[in-house]
């Protein structure tokens, strides 16, 4: 019985030499799974959201209602866009960093109109706190000579040198972007409240913000019931179109056959007979040819009388 109990107890020492090395190399790799399951919870899924234009107007929101007709514009031709009062630009910038830090993505284009305009390079300069771009800021007539961070890819300043506010902007420190100052004074003079308002600004501006990839987007696409609406009155319209190309392929069909009766009829049969009666009117041409050649021998027969007379 001991000797048995002394089998069993070196059995179980033995399993354990064993079984200890194998353990041991599987513990590490399911610790390593674990950290890998943890890192892929606090990594959220990048999503990016398309272009979202923030529009900030000036002082009291009075004397900036282009940037209103503007915003209008934009979610008209597809383009994600919102205004808001300058003074909101700090809480804009957090609220992009939060979606930011949660793995939504979204490019950033700021356009602003006097304070406002000044307010959009503030807005960009802690947008780059989160170490997020700005591809594109437009300014109307900002009001402080700002500077451009380095965060920022483009920079388009409609202004005017001698309405008395607008300004000019200048480089900061590390921006290696494309900056444009447009100093519309030379085209004539246009004011302070009045340079937002512009419809040919409104144009460009939609422009540059196209150029960067703003377009519709699933957050501005239509409904299904609308969509259907489209699509009928599309239909509607080309059924419209084809029946009033009707009536002209109508027309253009009788002419045809028209002018086909006419090329059949006796008239126009008697038109090439022109060449005959011209072919008729040769002959009397060559009947004349014999009269002059008949008067021609008369001359010598005159001469011949003559010389006879002399002889004489």
């Amino acid at each position: 019985m001991m000797r048995f109990g002394r089998i069993l107890a070196a059995a179980s020492v033995a399993f354990s030499f064993a079984v200890a090395p194998a353990m041991a190399q599987e513990k590490p790799s399911n610790a390593g799974e674990i950290e890998l399951a943890q890192a892929s919870k606090r990594r959220p899924a990048i999503r990016n959201t398309g272009t979202h234009v923030y529009l900030l107007r000036g002082f009291m929101d009075i004397f900036s209602t282009g940037m209103d007709d503007l915003n209008t514009k934009l979610n008209r031709a597809g383009i994600h866009a919102s205004v808001h009062n300058h003074s909101e630009y700090g809480a804009l910038a957090e609220q992009i960093g939060d979606r930011h830090r949660r793995g939504i993505r979204e490019n950033v284009v700021i356009v602003g109109h006097s304070l406002g305009a000044n307010d959009a390079f503030s807005m960009a300069a802690r947008l780059d706190d989160f170490g997020i771009r700005v591809p594109l800021i437009i300014t109307f007539d900002p009001t402080s000579p700002m500077s451009v961070g380095r965060n920022v890819s483009r920079v388009v300043n409609f202004y005017s040198s001698t309405n008395g506010w607008g300004t000019s902007i200048g480089r900061g420190p590390g921006f290696r972007g494309s900056l444009s100052n447009v100093d519309l004074s030379r085209r004539g003079e246009i004011g302070h409240t009045d340079i937002d308002k512009s419809p040919a600004l409104h144009s460009q501006s939609i422009g540059y913000i196209r150029s960067i990839g703003g377009g519709r987007s699933s957050s501005t696409a239509q409904s299904p019931k609308q969509e259907s609406k489209d699509k009928e009155s599309g239909t509607a319209a080309g059924e419209k179109a084809a029946e009033a190309k009707e009536p002209a392929k109508e027309t253009a069909k009788e002419t045809a056959k028209e002018s086909g009766k006419d090329a059949a009829s006796p008239a126009a049969a008697s038109t090439p007979a022109k060449p005959a009666e011209t072919a008729r009117a040769k002959p009397p041409v060559k009947d004349m040819a014999p009269q002059t050649t008949a008067s021609a021998p008369v001359k010598p027969a005159a001469s011949t009388e003559t010389a006879a007379s002399k002889s004489n």
